[in-house]
């Protein structure tokens, strides 16, 4: 469909179809001084906008995405991590609402120490890593995306 400045019949002097002629105030159609002054103030609306942002221009709260951590979890010198030793029917994830694929990896074994004095010693170690990737759902109450990395 047709704007409705070029569905009007108008003509130029000279008998020639020209959709712009005659179309003043009076006529109700768009001039050209009209037509430049909306396209300058649309194309100040867009700069400004962008030089805004989105944030800036509504002013909105600022969102917490952060995940939620598991209920829970293990408490070492009176701190309290939120994660569980993972086994058989263990949560591995550390998200509370976590949708996605979970890999863990315990690697234990010996090590040797070397002293002050240069002597040495025999070292225990037992690693606990994790990665998370998958959607979760945020302090905000937004479901969001992403990786994590537990080491």
């Amino acid at each position: 469909m047709l704007p409705k400045w070029v569905e009007r019949p108008h003509s130029s002097r000279h008998g020639h179809h020209v959709p712009w002629a005659h179309a003043g105030p009076a006529g109700g159609g768009l001039t050209r001084r009209s037509f430049i002054g909306r396209a300058a103030g649309a194309a100040g609306a867009v700069v400004g906008a962008s030089v805004l942002g989105p944030g800036t221009a509504f002013a909105a709260k600022p969102r917490n995405a952060t995940p939620k951590p598991i209920p829970g979890g293990v408490t070492i010198g009176g701190v309290t991590f939120h994660v569980l030793f993972f086994g058989p029917d263990q949560m591995p994830a550390t998200i509370t609402d976590f949708n996605g694929f979970v890999g863990v990896a315990q690697v234990q074994g010996t090590g040797t120490g070397t002293k002050p004095d240069g002597t040495t010693e025999t070292l225990l170690y037992d690693t606990d890593m994790r990665f998370m990737k998958g959607v979760y759902v945020g302090n905000d109450g937004a479901v969001h995306k992403g990786t994590f990395g537990f080491v």
